[in-house]
């Protein structure tokens, strides 16, 4: 059977100024950096796009990168926030069921439970009844909490406060998931929790937090009924934005008085 050749591709192909690449030359394409669009692109992400290649692979300058930012990854999940930090920020320090790092990561549920004397400690010094109770967590990053809650904590309480909620004490609980706001809500009786958390770190991402809120907090509270905000970080949802954010939520929340999926 005649193949045939389509006129444009036989007009390139015709070209007396086309010079066809050496083996050598397609083992090792590159893009072309100067190109406006890709440099655009480039800069409005921190995931590796328009990286280049030598044949098959990545380059060698874009595989140690990689590797760097998965070290950051690895590190975020081991970091502790400092007692010091805790003392910082005047912080009621709580503690869940876990024992160490390695019992928080393999053993979930260890984490959305307070062990006994943190709950005896909650009890002596709770304020009771509050409209907002905010927990500070460590979460899958620590990093990320001690990273953002300079800006993220005062922001949070002063806009909550001027819209008039009652806020609880300031609480943090190490190896913190985010379930044991569900216990620490109906411990302190509060309205609604709201648990700043270190989220599971991604690729040179570990420092990104975020917000859980939980309206009505009950034991095991179903993850469809609250309302997360997520990627809150100097390269993603500022601390002020991530604010406002919350409270419109949390004013969505008291006014129709369910939250999560049912909130949107």
């Amino acid at each position: 059977m005649k193949k045939t050749v389509k006129p444009q591709i036989a007009r390139w192909l015709s070209d007396s100024s086309y010079t066809p690449l050496t083996p050598s030359q397609k083992r090792s394409i590159t893009y072309d950096r100067g190109d406006l669009l890709r440099e655009r692109l480039i800069s409005a992400t921190p995931s590796r796009i328009a990286v280049g290649r030598t044949g098959t692979r990545y380059r060698t300058e874009t595989y140690l990168k990689m590797r760097a930012d998965h070290a950051i990854a690895k590190d975020a999940v081991y970091s502790e926030v400092s007692i010091d930090f805790v003392k910082k920020f005047n912080l009621l320090p709580l503690k869940s069921l876990c024992t160490d790092r390695e019992e928080y990561l393999l053993f979930p549920n260890h984490g959305r439970r307070l062990e006994e004397s943190s709950l005896a400690l909650l009890h002596s010094h709770a304020i009771m009844n509050p409209d907002v109770q905010i927990i500070v967590g460590d979460g899958l990053s620590a990093w990320a909490t001690e990273e953002n809650l300079n800006e993220l904590l005062p922001c949070l309480e002063q806009d909550l406060r001027a819209a008039g909620f009652s806020l609880g004490a300031r609480l943090f609980v190490k190896f913190a998931r985010v379930g044991v706001q569900d216990h620490i809500g109906v411990a302190v009786k509060a309205k609604a929790t709201l648990i700043l958390v270190g989220e599971r770190p991604g690729l040179g991402s570990g420092d990104s937090l975020s917000i859980y809120i939980a309206y009505g907090p009950k034991l095991d509270q179903d993850n469809a009924e609250k309302n997360c905000i997520s990627n809150i970080r100097k390269l993603g949802l500022l601390p002020a934005e991530a604010s406002r954010e919350a409270l419109r939520i949390l004013k969505h929340a008291f006014l129709h008085g369910r939250g999560g999926v049912a909130n949107v």
